[in-house]
């Protein structure tokens, strides 16, 4: 990042507040009845298509929060936990291409969130449960994943972070097979944590994910960036500053993302005299049946 960009780094908590149940790590797919046997791309394509109905049924358009209640007596879940279960014996060659990777691991990461959240019957927030992203896991391919490590293992290639100051597998890690060809920054916005500070749900498709990604990172910095030009001030998620390396100089990297307009000239005639402010991040559940329906 260039020099002359000021940081007001932020306070307080970097992860969900802790509010004392600690559970052992779950497995949440292990002794479910797979609804069918099929290979790793058939199993991703009717995960795709499962978690495609249920965003559809279940999910705020536009704030993608959930209806978990409704969402936990559905068909469309069903069908997610089922083909969730099918995925012990699954193989990482079968995943050809990254858009294929990304796409699968995408999707997965989002159902394992919903999943954790529905089975342990969260109401407020995923720091009810101490270390919910290292707890909740699925096993695939002979292995258990939990989110962080899909998220960081999988998804980031093993890259280090402000929030993961270490490597998240050791270099003879078994699971390292999975990790996907290619990383790109914007699969940050395609990942939804349970809280109302993050991404919206979506589902992911592999022969349109250029399109999709384009789409949940323009989606995501467009209703979250906030230029404050009397100020000087760029406000954003914490996101940004918990991932700052991965989108490299982040100022220019908004401005590819940004939709014309006042703020976005405003913002390229000004890249060198910001000061980059993140806002502290929402932990609440993004929980449809806790927000005031719009008028």
């Amino acid at each position: 990042m260039d020099g002359s960009v000021t940081l007001n780094l932020p306070a307080g908590h970097d992860s969900p507040p802790i509010k004392g149940r600690v559970i052992d790590p779950v497995v949440l797919n292990d002794g479910v009845a797979a609804a069918i046997a099929a290979s790793l791309p058939a199993l991703a394509a009717n995960l795709r298509a499962w978690m495609a109905e249920l965003i559809a049924a279940h999910a705020d358009a536009i704030t993608g929060f959930v209806d978990y209640r409704g969402l936990a007596r559905s068909s469309e879940w069903r069908g997610v936990v089922e083909t969730t279960g099918a995925l012990a014996t699954a193989r990482p060659e079968a995943l050809a291409t990254a858009e294929v990777q990304i796409a699968f691991w995408a999707n997965l990461y989002n159902a394992l969130t919903v999943h954790g959240i529905v089975a342990l019957g969260i109401r407020d927030g995923v720091g009810e449960i101490h270390e919910f992203f290292d707890r909740m896991r699925y096993r695939v391919g002979g292995e258990t994943f939990s989110l962080v490590d899909i998220e960081h293992g999988v998804l980031r290639q093993n890259r280090v972070s402000v929030n993961h100051p270490t490597p998240v597998w050791a270099a003879d890690d078994r699971r390292r097979a999975w990790t996907v060809r290619r990383f790109d920054p914007r699969v940050h916005f395609t990942l939804t944590c349970g809280a109302r500070s993050c991404p919206p749900i979506r589902a992911y498709q592999a022969d349109r994910l250029e399109a999709q990604l384009d789409l949940a990172a323009r989606g995501f910095v467009n209703a979250d960036v906030e230029i404050d030009a009397t100020r000087s001030v760029v406000r954003m998620s914490r996101l940004f500053y918990w991932y700052g390396d991965d989108f490299g100089e982040l100022v220019p990297w908004l401005l590819r993302h940004l939709d014309p307009g006042p703020g976005r000239d405003w913002l390229a005639s000004h890249a060198h005299g910001v000061t980059l402010d993140y806002r502290p991040y929402d932990w609440a559940l993004n929980d449809r049946a806790g927000v005031a329906p719009r008028a």
